[in-house]
C-alpha cells in the first residue's frame, strides 16, 4: 500500500517495502522534460474530490498555479494519475480554465529504483 506524506518541504511516496521517492527526486529526475498546457477535460476524471473536505478545498484556494503539474503516463501517452498538483488542477477547473501547465511524465521511463514505488500504477 502506498503512503502519502504531504507537506511543501518533503511530499514522499512510500511502497510497503520501504523503499521512498520525495517530490525532490521526482523534480529532479523529470527536470528535463517539458512543461506542456494539458487539458482540464482529459485531467478532471483523475483530480481527486476529497469528498467535500472543507479544509482541502480551503487548501485549493491558496495554492499557487505558476508550478506545474506532474501527471504520469501511460506507454501511449495515458494519463495514469496526477502524482502532484491535485489542488492546483482544483483551482484552475474553478477559475474556469481549459489548461493547466504540466509535466506529461511516462511512468515506464522512470529509473528503476522509483518506478519501485509507483509499480502499482503500471498497467
Amino acid at each position: 500500500m502506498m503512503g502519502l506524506v504531504e507537506s511543501l518541504k518533503d511530499t514522499s511516496w512510500q511502497d510497503d517495502k520501504g523503499n521512498k521517492v520525495t517530490l525532490v527526486d521526482l523534480l529532479k529526475i523529470t527536470d528535463d522534460i517539458p512543461v506542456k498546457k494539458i487539458s482540464l477535460k482529459k485531467l478532471k476524471p483523475h483530480i481527486l474530490d476529497w469528498g467535500g473536505d472543507k479544509k482541502e478545498f480551503d487548501r485549493v484556494k491558496k495554492v499557487n498555479l505558476k508550478y506545474p503539474i506532474l501527471v504520469f503516463t501511460d506507454d501511449d501517452g495515458d494519463i495514469i494519475t496526477i502524482i502532484d498538483g491535485h489542488h492546483r488542477a482544483q483551482k484552475a477547473i474553478q477559475s474556469k480554465m481549459k489548461t493547466i501547465n504540466g509535466k506529461l511524465i511516462p511512468l515506464k521511463s522512470l529509473p528503476l529504483k522509483i518506478r519501485r514505488v509507483f509499480k502499482h500504477l503500471e498497467k
